[in-house]
């Protein structure tokens, strides 16, 4: 009697302790993932990992007390040992499975290798992301650089780092001499020769931008019919983003095959031309004096370079002036400026009577003489 009442009051604490070692294990991950933040360089693969440590710390809490409680009632006491034969037959077999080969012939490959090959390759992934991340948001940020700079050395070290980890990858695990990576280079070099030259010139290309900085993340370009801002370069291709916050994907081979406009290289300050034109007869001495205070009073045209107005042209229904505005802020909004500028001068114009032409044409009729007749079609 005695003897159950002690084995109970152990089966009822077993369960008390696995449960109060669950419910501190879930604070503990908790409290981690909130001190470990998602946008932390790591923070996505540590989130996970803590997801997957509590599984599996639950998992192995509960089969314990489960066989605990089996083991400690005399008529479920054999079904411990079953399930622990179980248990133990299931490893064995998982042991078997992943022991075995996948590719027949002398070189076994079994899926346990596969498996440490897949693993190794997201863990590679991971931490290259990972370092990308740490030195561009929290170790690079914090120097002098451009921000282009930062871009470059944070890319640089991720591809470093996979092609490390992929060479270190083929050694060990793959037990592969490095010395014949010369035959897998010209393998390769035939791939490219046949397939590959796109992606070939495309990767190419992405160092040379990296290294070169033709074009630099936050510069705005035109290559083609893409307008926009550099938002991320890639080894591929680069990411271009417009006022209409669409993204476009271009291969970097086109900024190497193609001419490309670069609105802010090397200085943001940049000219906008904005026409005026004005109906003949007006004074051109006050138009002048007009659209320099529209310009003066533009909060986003610059004071040096100042603004300047030029007579451009005799037209042939208008006098044609030009504005050149000088401004910084409103590089990627272009439109927007030169929309804020031509409604100034259409208000300053209607409040000092200055009109705007619109072209047009005279049409003379001459009337035939009396008695004239067109001349027959023979």
């Amino acid at each position: 009697m005695f003897d159950q009442e002690w084995r109970l009051i152990a089966t009822i604490a077993m369960a008390v302790l696995a449960t109060v070692a669950q419910v501190l294990f879930r604070r503990v991950r908790r409290r981690l993932k909130e001190l470990i933040r998602k946008e932390h360089p790591f923070g996505p693969m540590l989130h996970g990992g803590l997801d997957w440590a509590f599984v599996l710390f639950s998992l192995a809490i509960w089969i314990a007390v489960a066989s605990g409680v089996l083991a400690a009632i005399p008529q479920t006491r054999f079904l411990t040992t079953r399930m622990l034969e179980l248990l133990s037959q299931g490893l064995s077999l998982l042991g078997n499975f992943f022991d075995s080969s996948i590719v027949p012939g002398k070189t076994k490959i079994t899926i346990k290798d596969l498996f440490v090959v897949v693993a190794a390759i997201a863990v590679i992934a991971l931490l290259a992301r990972g370092v990308r991340r740490l030195l561009l948001n929290y170790i690079l940020n914090k120097t002098p650089m451009d921000l282009s700079v930062r871009h470059a050395i944070a890319t640089s070290a991720q591809y470093l780092i996979v092609t490390l980890g992929f060479l270190f990858l083929l050694q060990s695990a793959a037990q592969v001499d490095l010395t014949m990576l010369g035959v897998v280079a010209a393998g390769l070099g035939v791939g490219v020769g046949f397939g590959l030259q796109n992606i070939a010139n495309n990767l190419i290309s992405g160092i040379f931008i990296l290294f070169e900085r033709p074009i630099k993340v936050g510069d705005r370009i035109e290559v083609g019919e893409v307008h926009g801002h550099v938002v991320h370069i890639a080894a591929r291709a680069t990411t271009v983003r417009t006022n209409d916050n669409i993204d476009f994907i271009v291969p970097n081979s086109s900024f190497t095959s193609f001419n490309v406009i670069n609105w802010s290289h090397g200085d943001q300050k940049v000219r906008f031309r904005v026409p005026v034109p004005v109906a003949y007869g007006t004074d051109v001495r006050l138009v002048e004096r007009l659209l320099l205070e529209v310009a003066q009073e533009n909060e986003n045209v610059l004071e040096e370079p100042s603004p300047r107005v030029v007579f451009w042209a005799f037209g042939d229904s208008a006098l044609e002036f030009q504005l050149r505005v000088w401004t910084t802020r409103m590089l990627h909004r272009r439109g927007v400026f030169v929309g804020q500028i031509n409604l100034a001068i259409y208000e300053k114009f209607k409040e000092h009577g200055i009109r705007i032409p619109f072209p047009q044409r005279d049409l003379h009729l001459k009337t035939a003489p009396p008695g004239w007749e067109p001349p027959s079609p023979g």
